[in-house]
């Protein structure tokens, strides 16, 4: 049975050194990470992070992906989560800049996981990875036209984007033996990351804070609310409220059924408010979505967690609501859903995907990726929707009608392989953020940059639990007698 259950590679012990023989080592990296941001940030010499910040970053990851891949993990969750508040720290200490390097930090680190790729370019062939190698071969594809029409820096910047998380889900999938350090390692830093995050947004929707407000100003988007608070619509340490609220939204769903903890309480309350302040009405639909799967998907032990959860997160509510400004404002948004007729971002959205459509009839094979930035980026007070505004139009301008139909074929060979992957709760909660996810898909562009990042995460990690079920219970299977002994008698 030993050979079934090592059938896809070899064991965690073999291939992830114990964390404790290099303790030293990795601490002793983690803590410098968080020490010298913070004393350039303590010392008015954020600006010195522009650079020290990524460099530090890719060093930091680099030693983590080599002696311990499940904190590795963590780091890069961590970079996603904090990496827009330090760049705004350099920028408020050091002057605005539009691009900043700090930006790519989390980009390179998970890049990092691309070595895994090159280590087993012989197995793309197996049906298992042929989710990652549709998707691979559609940007590929996309690329390939971008390169030939836009400057090469563009074109890099935005398949950093694409290429990304289809890589860093491919490291999960073929390191699966270690599913249950991987789940360990995210379930905490969301725990974590969601009281940190709600709390910030919390502080920075009543007190919004000098750095904050600079950079509002400076990027001047309609979207985010006016640059005062209780006027803001909150963004907390991530880059926008619509990107904050969709990776508060999978926060949540993991703490509903997944995550335990003494901080679970004030987590879910901060993570929750902070998701009502975000006024995202998509990420508000993306987590009635995933928990409504949650409650029809779960067992009966787990739907009564479900039930003094989710009652927990209303009392949060009602509570909060009782602040005037903030239920006015939460009382406008909710209003346009029974009215979308005088909605203006709805009307935006229906006659930006009308126009776009028509566009991209004429050009089939599309533009190129790169060519939402460089030809239909939208400025800040533009209340027209742009590509990064939709999944369908972010892939139909990128990739063409070849490089999304390719990408399609492996978008479903991926919903297929995840069907019937158990009542495992961190696989559940994984689902149900993907169907969340699903329902943002005309609403938001999620198969890029962190969002991107999210659902490849939770994708695979979920296939990577299915597997190890799987060969799991081949192991505990009883040994068949040997007949032919018998019949040889």
């Amino acid at each position: 049975m030993s050979t079934a259950v090592h059938a896809y590679g070899p064991s965690s012990s073999m291939r992830n050194t114990p964390v404790h023989a290099y303790r030293a080592q990795i601490y002793g990296a983690l803590s410098v990470m968080v020490i010298v941001p913070a004393l350039c940030i303590l010392g008015n010499q954020a600006g010195l992070l522009r650079i020290a910040f990524p460099l530090l970053s890719v060093a930091v990851g680099g030693l983590l992906y080599w002696r311990s891949k499940p904190l590795y993990v963590g780091f890069v969750c961590w970079l996603w989560f904090l990496s827009p508040f330090v760049r705004r720290m350099a920028d408020f200490q050091s002057g605005w800049r539009p691009t900043s390097a700090v930006l790519v930090a989390p980009y390179l680190v998970a890049g990092i996981s691309g070595l895994a790729l090159l280590g087993s370019l012989q197995r793309l062939g197996e049906p298992r990875l042929r989710p990652y190698v549709c998707a691979l071969v559609g940007i590929a594809y996309g690329a390939i036209i971008g390169f030939a029409r836009f400057p090469l820096f563009n074109v890099l910047q935005a398949l950093l984007n694409w290429i990304v998380p289809v890589i860093f889900g491919l490291f999960l999938y073929l390191n699966r033996d270690l599913y249950a350090e991987f789940r360990r390692v995210i379930d905490r830093s969301f725990l974590a990351g969601m009281l940190l995050m709600g709390a910030y947004g919390i502080y920075q929707y009543f007190a919004l804070p000098e750095w904050d407000r600079m950079w509002m100003l400076n990027v001047q988007m309609n979207s985010f609310g006016k640059p005062e608070a209780t006027q803001v619509r909150i963004f907390s340490t991530m880059n926008a409220p619509a990107i904050f609220a969709a990776v508060t939204a999978c926060g949540l769903l993991l703490l509903l059924l997944n995550v335990k903890g003494k901080l679970w309480v004030p987590a879910a309350a901060c993570g929750l408010i902070a998701l009502i302040l975000t006024m995202s009405r998509a990420s508000w639909l993306s987590l009635v979505a995933g928990v409504i799967y949650l409650i029809t998907q779960a067992e009966m032990r787990q739907r009564i967690r479900l039930v003094v959860a989710i009652g927990s997160c209303v009392v949060f509510l009602v509570a909060f609501s009782q602040i005037p400004v903030v239920n006015d404002l939460v009382s406008q948004r909710i209003q346009t859903f029974s009215d979308p007729s005088h909605d203006v971002s709805y009307a935006a959205r229906i006659e930006g995907h009308q126009e776009a459509l028509r566009g991209i009839a004429q050009e089939p094979f599309g533009e190129g990726i790169g060519s939402t930035d460089t030809e239909h980026g939208t400025e800040g007070d533009d209340d027209m929707i742009g590509p990064h505004d939709s999944t369908i139009l972010e892939f139909l301008y990128s990739l063409g009608w070849i490089g999304t139909l390719i990408y399609a074929v492996g978008l479903g060979a991926l919903a297929f392989q995840l069907i019937g992957s158990g009542k495992d709760p961190f696989a559940l909660s994984s689902k149900a953020i993907l169907i969340g996810f699903a329902t943002q898909c005309l609403l938001n562009s999620v198969m890029l940059g962190v969002l991107g990042f999210m659902v490849w995460t939770f994708a695979s990690l979920t296939l990577a639990q299915k597997d190890m079920a799987e060969q799991l219970a081949i192991a505990s299977a009883p040994e068949e007698p040997d007949t032919t002994r018998y019949a040889a008698a």
